[in-house]
């Protein structure tokens, strides 16, 4: 064999060996390093209805089979870039076996407009991500009928004061002011 095809050997072998061990995808698993660890997320409620100014807590639960151990960090994907502050309490956690507990807030500040659209709640262990759907619905702090209402009761008032004469103050006749 000459040295020229074991140069190409060799080069044909780094690559396959580099395809194998780094994924062609953000987010796919390694080939060679793929396992029976698998990671499950859930949210409890799955689905929040929130007045703009209020707050919702939703309850994760995050099942591990075949994970020894690692840190676990919670994050979201699909949230508005406005209007809304999340917490994830905590943000990152051990572990722990069968299942991990976590909280996130979700505050629709005053700049959250009325909505309703899905995000995906994540947790990521390593190279395993586990996501789950939350439904958010934004509903406005007060009813609409209220603003309709005080418009309806301005117009009523105006209206009244200008087809409303205001009466003559009659003078009494037989009664007279005390100094006359």
């Amino acid at each position: 064999m000459s040295i020229r095809s074991i140069l190409h050997v060799f080069l044909l072998t780094v690559c396959i060996t580099l395809l194998l061990n780094y994924p062609l995808i953000s987010g796919a698993t390694h080939f060679v390093r793929a396992s029976s660890s698998q990671l499950t997320l859930s949210d409890n409620p799955s689905a929040a209805v929130i007045k703009v100014g209020d707050k919702a807590t939703i309850n994760l639960t995050l099942t591990s089979a075949g994970v020894l151990g690692g840190l676990a960090c919670f994050g979201e994907q699909g949230f508005p870039d406005s209007g809304f502050t999340l917490t994830f309490l905590p943000q990152c956690t051990q572990i722990q076996q069968p299942e991990t507990t976590a909280q996130l807030i979700v505050e629709a500040t005053p700049a959250a407009a009325p909505q309703n659209f899905t995000a995906n709640i994540l947790a990521s262990l390593s190279n395993i991500t586990a996501s789950t759907p939350l439904i958010i619905t934004v509903i406005p702090a007060i009813p609409a009928w209220i603003p309709w209402l005080g418009i309806v009761l301005f117009f009523l008032v105006i209206g009244l004061a200008l087809t409303v004469k205001p009466r003559k103050l009659r003078k009494e006749k037989g009664k007279r002011k005390i100094g006359e």
